[in-house]
């Protein structure tokens, strides 16, 4: 009995062996280990011929761009997988912006210099290459450097990875690389767009015979959508005449959407079936659109958990957001600066101060999808929505009281204290304390979402037709005029795709007054004064960069509120920002170069803004508030009195 056992024991062994090995050789994912290798090579030793070029005194400027041209043919099919394998490194290192930052979680001030390719692409496509000889070598040694560390990584790679990093970069490539955002000398993008495409094509058609079986119809349309979008690309490889919506609409989101289902279909394990849920990022790997209500997760911006979040919760935050008790003189609420009606703006430059007392400092922004950031108000001193009401209620020009008060005051109504205990019923301890008021504010604030604009609905299929001028602005903001390199598509704000984790702000040169004749720069220096470790040279008159959604209802604009009207704002930017109108600073983060639209451009870009306007079930405003033992407060105005 015991060596029929045994016997049994072997037999099932050999037998998991063998399918184990039939199984490692049916996927292509050795081989796909194989050639990114072997791309990661490829990329090393054609910065090593550039640097070769460098050192060449005879070699042209026009040569040195080709070989560099060929630099990043090598990385773009490099990047597909690699900068999935190690986002953070490739965004220090290898790929990040050309502008100086502060280390992420650092504790003091620890300023990151740029570097890598986008530092080389502007260095080389600039005027004075000569000039630059020095300072482009060593930038690639440090690159060569880099990248000859990350083939010494082992880097796990599973079909899992492959398929994850395909769908990333689809995304990366719309979003990032199809506006121009990585090429600020070159303006390779296209032809990038090009090289990424067939990459993947080249390792997602191993995976065609296990598509095939798995869903013929799907794989077929798949591939078919996969060589049309190349095809689109080489036949239209001009960066200003690209139709980028006719690339959204026929080859990105059909990709990232049949990539999905195949995956799905395939029983490959996906990223939520083996990392935990707290490390998931933002970007929904489950979502089928780029434009789709669920893109991104909003959880992933806000410290209440999902678990306790409630309807009732958002209408406990809805009666606080409107509840002037909140504010010192019980006649301010939060909706007094943001108003439904206006996408939760004011309509004024700037809000009046409590009591009328002048102004607060900055322009009430919107609001509706403002969940989506990393980082919070202009100066993006708080890292969390849940943070900004208790500055709200210290500022002595909006609120003017704080927490233990409004705590108090809270605790005098039986209707307030009922809605706190049920909401809050599965936490310990006192329900109505500061945490709750957060989360109950955060809970309404977070729930203003908006995807179903006109726009949102004709990318997505819903709708069947759009506007000339609107298909054209999109085209203009995606790429000649350079919006979508800061405003980034879907919430056209500044956090940053692919993964959606950070939040970037910018220095404009916004003026003081940008309506008479010698423009001086406004005197608020922002970012550079907020946050202790961000008061830096770099950070000052720094501003989050906000959505443009919704902006046909949020006019005036700039964190000042000084730019009436979307054609005033769009001037602004055609003439380079504040150098455009002799406003200069040495860190201005806009290009200054002239954007060169006409009239019917910029109406065109207005007209594609206009088109993003969604404030669908958010408007509404509570018939009444809760109760109190008081007289007095029972007879406060529902929204505040001003």
């Amino acid at each position: 009995m015991k060596k029929l056992y045994s016997l049994t024991i072997i037999v099932c062994l050999v037998f998991l062996g063998i399918t184990a090995f039939d199984n490692k050789q049916d996927s292509p994912v050795s081989e796909i280990k194989l050639k990114h290798q072997q791309r990661l090579q490829i990329f090393i030793q054609e910065l090593e011929v550039l640097s070769q070029y460098m050192n060449d005194n005879s070699a042209s400027d026009e040569n040195i761009q080709i070989r560099f041209l060929e630099v990043r043919r090598a990385f773009k099919a490099w990047e597909y997988l690699g900068e999935h394998l190690d986002p953070m490194m490739t965004k220090d290192k290898v790929n990040g912006a050309p502008l100086p930052k502060i280390e992420r979680n650092s504790f003091g001030m620890n300023i990151l210099q740029p570097r890598g390719m986008q530092v080389l692409d502007e260095l080389i496509f600039a005027d004075n290459i000569q000039e630059n000889r020095d300072e482009i070598q060593l930038h690639l040694y440090m690159l060569i450097e880099t990248m000859k560390e990350v083939a010494t990584v082992a880097y796990p790679i599973y079909d899992r990875t492959v398929l994850e990093a395909a769908r990333m970069e689809l995304v990366r490539l719309f979003t990032l690389g199809l506006t121009g955002f990585d090429v600020p000398g070159s303006g390779n993008s296209v032809m990038d767009a090009i090289t990424v495409m067939q990459t993947m094509r080249e390792d997602l058609l191993l995976y065609q015979p296990l598509f095939t079986q798995t869903d013929a119809t799907t794989a077929s349309m798949f591939y078919i959508n996969l060589n049309d979008c190349i095809s689109y690309l080489e036949g239209h490889n001009d960066f200003d005449s690209l139709d980028r919506l006719h690339v959204l609409k026929n080859y990105i989101n059909p990709l990232f959407a049949g990539l999905l289902s195949l995956h799905q279909q395939t029983g490959i394990e996906m990223i939520h079936e083996v990392t935990q849920e707290y490390l998931l990022p933002p970007y929904n790997h489950l979502s089928d659109n780029l434009f789709a209500n669920d893109f991104l997760d909003p959880y992933k911006y806000i410290r209440l958990p999902k678990e306790i979040n409630s309807p009732q919760m958002v209408e406990l935050g809805k009666m606080l957001f409107f509840d002037p008790v909140l504010s010192s003189n019980n006649k301010r609420a939060c909706a007094s600066c943001h108003d439904p009606e206006k996408a939760f703006t004011d309509g004024m430059p700037k809000s009046a101060a409590l009591s009328f007392e002048g102004t607060v400092d900055r322009n009430a922004p919107t609001l509706i999808n403002c969940v989506y950031n990393e980082r919070f108000f202009h100066d993006m001193r708080s890292e969390a929505l849940e943070d900004q009401i208790e500055h709200v209620l210290v500022n002595r020009k909006e609120f003017d009281t704080d927490m233990l008060k409004i705590i108090d005051k809270l605790k005098q109504s039986d209707e307030y204290v009922t809605m706190f205990n049920e909401c809050f019923s599965k936490m310990d301890g006192e329900k109505l304390n500061g945490h709750t008021i957060s989360f109950a504010v955060s809970a309404y604030v977070s729930s203003l979402r908006g995807f179903n604009s006109e726009f949102d609905k004709y990318v997505r299929g819903e709708q069947a037709h759009i506007d000339d001028a609107v298909s054209r602005g999109f085209n203009l903001f995606m790429g000649k005029a350079a919006c979508g390199t800061c405003h980034f598509a879907p919430v056209f704000n500044g956090t940053v795709p692919p993964k959606y984790e950070e939040s970037e702000s910018e220095v404009l040169g916004v003026a003081e007054n940008p309506y008479v004749k010698n423009q001086v720069v406004d005197p608020d220096l922002g970012r550079g004064v907020a946050r202790l470790k961000e008061q830096s040279d770099f950070n000052k008159y720094a501003f989050k960069t906000p959505t443009v959604r919704n902006a046909a209802l949020t006019a005036p604009y700039m964190h000042n509120g000084a730019y009436k009207t979307l054609e005033d704002v769009m001037d602004f930017y055609n003439k380079g920002g504040g150098e455009g109108f002799g406003i200069h600073l040495d860190n201005q983060t806009l290009p200054f170069d002239s954007l060169s639209l006409n009239k019917q451009e910029i109406n065109d870009i207005v007209a594609f803004m206009k088109s993003l306007t969604d404030t669908t079930g958010m408007t509404s405003v509570p018939a009444r508030l809760p109760l109190f033992n008081d007289v007095v407060l029972n007879n406060r105005k529902v929204g505040g009195e001003y």
